[in-house]
């Protein structure tokens, strides 16, 4: 590596280090989003109301069957007689419709990994099905969910690259730009690559100390 090479490396990183931002701001809102709406889908998908199952069954189906890329640009393009959604909305919509399709199926199959003896045990304590559900199942479903869901989280972090389709200058849209007045963008791409390996490494971490601190392993 010559010194051409370092000093473009250098000089490009406050540049991508504001995208670093940008980036961390579309992962985080979007785990959180795709968390939340991933639980009410699975909760959706168990329920006995045959309606409100098959929408949730369709939903699966429908974003996870059909690529991320394409569902964004729908969104960007395609709904502006709903509403012109800027590209960071855009990017932010799109990400928790499709990961929370897939958050949802491992919640629901952590939540059918419970015994049918703990919803017995709840009722037998005199809580309703609700009660037995918050009380009971969930924390034990949340639990031996972590492994599969921090996989769909990590994939979030990388998916948030594909907001660059949408002009949003998160970290790889930044490197596009450099890239494109640079001759030598290898060295630009291997940084970006080793920035995105950062932030996936941070959640490998947290994910590590929840399932220590929550004795996953024990309740497989």
């Amino acid at each position: 590596m010559n010194n051409d090479i370092i000093n473009l490396m250098t000089n490009s990183l406050p540049f991508l280090l504001e995208g670093v931002q940008i980036t961390v701001f579309l992962s985080v809102v979007s785990i959180i989003g795709a968390l939340f709406l991933g639980l009410i889908i699975a909760v959706m998908r168990i329920s006995n109301v045959k309606v409100l199952s098959g929408l949730a069954r369709f939903y699966v189906s429908f974003f996870r069957g059909t690529p991320l890329l394409t569902q964004l640009l729908l969104i960007y393009f395609g709904l502006t007689w709903l509403y012109a959604f800027s590209g960071v909305q855009a990017a932010l919509l799109g990400l928790i419709l499709h990961f929370s399709a897939y958050i949802s199926e491992s919640y629901r199959a952590s939540i059918l990994s419970i015994s049918k003896g703990q919803w017995e045990a709840g009722y037998s304590l005199g809580m309703n099905t609700a009660q037995v559900f918050k009380e009971v199942i969930l924390p034990q479903a949340w639990r031996r969910s972590i492994p599969p869901v921090w996989n769909s989280l990590i994939d979030i972090v990388k998916a948030s690259s594909l907001a660059s389709v949408l002009a949003v200058q998160e970290l790889t849209a930044r490197a596009d730009i450099i890239a494109a007045s640079n001759l030598d963008v290898f060295w630009i791409y291997v940084e970006v690559l080793f920035m995105y390996w950062g932030l996936t490494t941070l959640l490998s971490f947290l994910q590590t100390y929840l399932e220590r601190k929550l004795d996953v392993s024990l309740q497989a």
